[in-house]
């Protein structure tokens, strides 16, 4: 372990880059990486083999070796060798990754798992983003209700309470923080589960609201997660190493999400895969952390391609070979076919090709508690039946996908709880079920067997 105390010292001690030049020199090293360990990806095979998952690891550290991590406050770089890097690796390979939260009959466990095991991974659900403050109630009380969503990953974040906007760093971060932590708390009492885990703080972000909201006591070690990643590609500041230092003498589990853009700093699912491996180890340098999640899109915020599929099945099983931490992602579908036949087919087959890449959590799953469920279901049914077939139906989920969408038309702008649900009416809209039964159809079609 790396003395947190060390990164201060490196940070202000390390080389002096301004942060377009460390971009430039992160972009060049990806590409230079990939080609030298002869990473191909093939986009329709979504199940890397142990050669190629091998390969993602060893330039994953050479990229982290190489280029560090860019402290944005000092503009500087925080450098390591590569022999730090595998001690690192070689700690938590000696204690696989595994996390308990929540309290009473709502005790979860994230344990580190491999694409062969028959333990299905935990399952999560929320929706990040914006809610209103009268869909914060109602959105929370319907997925808490769920019995078979295990945790919340996280609860959106709120807009504004009343005519008061949170605004980071302001006192107004904190009351709009508290009074959701008070509504969570009232919806979890209301659905008779308490003892529920909540997962990553969402409206409340900088240190001093942070530390505020947890010294209120709605939140603790059982039912909380802090971020301490800030951007994607390998930047950090001072607010996320004070927040570890908080996580580590607080005994919380810090959210470590490691995150690339594909078609910005990396060109595709190669790239994109490296990237992640680099910047899950970074974070893991300071954090400690035992689960990491990994987040690639596009650069338009697309997600659920091919190209994303790939590199989180990839990155995911470079560390189930090598690294041993509890991998996760949001089982989600690209933002423009959210609540379409076409997203939850998206949907399905990240659950099947994640599960059987030795994915350990689905932090996100769906758009709704029925769609959660339906999640669950799959990657039940996946680590049963094992990582080849698994893959070979996410294969053919993908296919019907890339034959829907130019068949079907995408949303004009993100889907919120409100197209989902009918607040009036307290119920799922109609044109959501319908959606979703077309969708079940379709895979109950393509032989992907559905429980529920």
């Amino acid at each position: 372990m790396i003395p947190l105390m060390d990164f201060q010292e490196r940070a202000l001690k390390g080389p002096v880059m301004k942060t377009d030049e460390f971009d430039m020199a992160f972009a060049m090293k990806v590409r230079k990486v990939v080609k030298e360990h002869g990473i191909e990806h093939d986009l329709d095979d979504l199940l890397v083999d142990d050669e190629t998952a091998d390969a993602v690891f060893h330039a994953g550290v050479d990229l982290l070796a190489d280029v560090g991590l860019y402290h944005l406050n000092t503009q500087r770089v925080v450098k390591f060798s590569k022999e730090e890097i595998l001690q690192l690796v070689r700690e938590r390979k000696e204690n696989p990754g595994k996390a308990t939260f929540g309290k009473g009959p709502d005790e979860m466990t994230i344990a580190y798992r491999t694409g062969r095991d028959s333990r299905p991974p935990t399952l999560y659900a929320g929706v990040g983003g914006v809610i209103t403050e009268d869909e914060f109630g109602p959105f929370v009380r319907i997925f808490a209700g769920e019995r078979r969503i295990e945790g919340l990953g996280i609860s959106g974040g709120i807009d504004r309470v009343g005519d008061v906007e949170p605004k980071a760093g302001t006192l107004s971060e904190i009351y709009c923080g508290l009074w959701e932590q008070e509504q969570l708390q009232k919806a979890l009492e209301d659905v008779g589960r308490p003892g529920m885990n909540l997962g990553l703080l969402c409206t409340v972000s900088t240190v001093g609201a942070t530390l505020h909201t947890m010294a209120a006591g709605f939140r603790g070690p059982h039912n909380t997660q802090i971020g301490i990643h800030i951007v994607p590609e390998q930047k950090i500041d001072w607010d996320r190493l004070l927040l570890a230092k908080f996580c580590r003498d607080q005994g919380i589990v810090p959210w470590q999400s490691a995150m690339c853009m594909i078609g910005g700093f990396c060109r595709h699912g190669a790239d994109a895969a490296v990237g992640l491996v680099a910047n899950a180890l970074g974070q893991l340098s300071y954090g400690n952390g035992p689960m990491c999640s990994l987040f690639p899109t596009h650069l338009n915020g697309t997600w659920a391609t091919r190209d994303c599929i790939w590199a989180v099945g990839a990155a995911a099983r470079a560390s189930e070979r090598n690294v041993r931490l509890a991998i996760g992602s949001a089982v989600a579908s690209s933002y423009e076919w959210g609540g379409r036949v076409v997203g939850f087919l998206q949907e399905a087959a990240e659950a099947l090709a994640y599960t059987a890449s030795g994915f350990t959590y689905a932090w996100i799953a769906g758009s709704s508690p029925r769609a959660a469920v339906m999640i669950g279901d799959l990657m039940a049914e996946a680590a049963e039946m094992g990582p080849q077939r698994a893959c070979d139906l996410a294969r053919k989920v993908m296919t019907r996908v890339d034959e829907l969408t130019k068949q079907d038309q995408p949303r004009e702008a993100i889907m919120t709880f409100s197209d989902v649900y009918d607040l009036k009416r307290m119920q799922f809209r109609p044109e959501y079920t319908e959606a979703f039964d077309r969708a079940e159809e379709e895979l109950s079609g393509l032989g992907v067997p559905l429980r529920s």
